[in-house]
């Protein structure tokens, strides 16, 4: 059975858009097509043929049940293949149906406008055919357990790896952002997903950064002896702005290594800043007050950013890098990137811009007023080896 043997639900109140879904589907090898003219009808179908049914592609706009009530009624009956968007309304509409889509926990494989471009089609269909193929993976991680990552803490095999941020204007880092990796001895790197949310439920987020800023230290070290001299930043998890030691144990690690507090960036995601006020707080403002440098991170994802700008000492702000990569299509996401710089910059803040991906990404960033990035077009995360040959490399001659 070939991916094309899948068979395709195209849901659309429009008799014309449905005779022509089915041409352009055809031509495109896509010759297994159920039509359903209502929402209604689409989910009897959908229980007649659940186990055959490869994709639904979906219009917003009908009467009786418009697209986002079929969607929650698809999540009701445990719909787990992906979903097209097809319809005519305005771009944000779309983009807030796609979103609500993800909200629902439904796999959104394209977004197209009506009429439908068989370009535009081809291209989600393919995506398609490539996830129906048989995986070649190999075998799933078996489950980490907390006994398992306190080991790896405790021997070092827990890392970080480091992510330049990079001034656009000169093409030279300005810092690094550290990020945990656990690299295996064949060669392989057990996910960040896969474990970091199992140091958070066992509660060893402290021994985490305690084990990465050591080595950060450390690291730091033997690049200023060979003649750089990056800030670093790492994570700092609400956990740890909860511990009210914790300002004076970093004091004794920066110390201990013969650097200081300003060498080293602690970033805090925003969206979960508010969660106790007080301790974090308290720990962030004694942190700033002994020189460690706070930036906001993910900024733009939380429910009290302005709040946290004017109440806490942060001196950095990170545009999260969705806004940077919606920029490209949405007009509401680059006015969020312009606000952002602007704000920063009113506030005498450093202004970083995450998830730079694309020349187009970063000639926006640059029309905006931004002057420093970090993504993918200049590097990935890198180990201390090949992020030392990064930075020589981009050293001012």
């Amino acid at each position: 059975m070939t991916a094309t043997d899948l068979t395709i639900l195209v849901v659309d109140d429009d008799e014309f858009q449905r005779d022509l879904m089915v041409i352009q589907l055809a031509n495109l090898g896509w010759h297994n097509v159920l039509l359903a003219d209502s929402g209604a009808q689409a989910l009897a179908l959908f229980e007649q043929h659940r186990t055959h049914i490869g994709a639904i592609i979906s219009d917003l706009s009908m009467p009786d049940m418009d697209g986002l009530v079929l969607m929650r009624h698809l999540v009701e009956r445990h719909y787990q293949a992906p979903l097209i968007l097809l319809s005519g309304v305005h771009d944000e509409i779309l983009s807030s149906a796609a979103m609500l889509a993800n909200a629902h926990g439904l796999l959104i494989l394209g977004v197209l406008r009506k009429p439908c471009s068989p370009e535009r089609l081809a291209g989600v269909m393919t995506q398609l055919a490539q996830r129906a193929k048989p995986a070649q993976s190999k075998p799933a991680q078996d489950k980490l357990t907390a006994l398992q990552i306190s080991a790896a803490l405790k021997a070092g095999d827990i890392v970080p790896w480091y992510q330049p941020k990079v001034d656009i204007l000169t093409g030279q880092a300005v810092g690094l952002e550290a990020l945990a990796r656990w690299p295996q001895p064949g060669g392989d790197m057990i996910n960040p997903d896969q474990f970091v949310p199992v140091i958070e439920a066992a509660g060893l987020s402290e021994a985490l950064l305690l084990v990465m800023v050591t080595q950060i230290l450390a690291d730091m070290v033997v690049w200023r002896s060979q003649g750089l001299s990056p800030c670093v930043a790492v994570n700092l998890s609400m956990e740890n702005a909860y511990n009210l030691e914790l300002p004076e144990r970093l004091g004794e690690l920066v110390a201990q290594a013969g650097l200081q507090p300003s060498d080293l960036v602690l970033e805090v995601t925003e969206s979960r800043l508010m969660i106790d006020r007080s301790l974090a707080m308290e720990t962030l403002t004694r942190l700033s007050l002994m020189g460690f440098v706070l930036s906001i991170d993910d900024f733009g994802t939380g429910f009290s950013s302005l709040v946290q700008l004017i109440d806490l000492p942060f001196h950095e702000l990170k545009i999260d890098g969705s806004f940077v990569q919606r920029a490209d299509t949405e007009r509401k996401a680059r006015a969020v990137v312009q606000i952002a710089v602007l704000l920063g910059r009113q506030l005498g803040m450093k202004v970083i811009a995450e998830g730079v991906e694309t020349p187009a990404q970063l000639d926006f960033v640059r029309a905006s007023g931004g002057q420093i990035v970090q993504g993918f077009l200049y590097a990935r995360p890198m180990s201390f080896e090949a992020c030392s040959q990064w930075l020589h490399a981009h050293a001012p001659v």
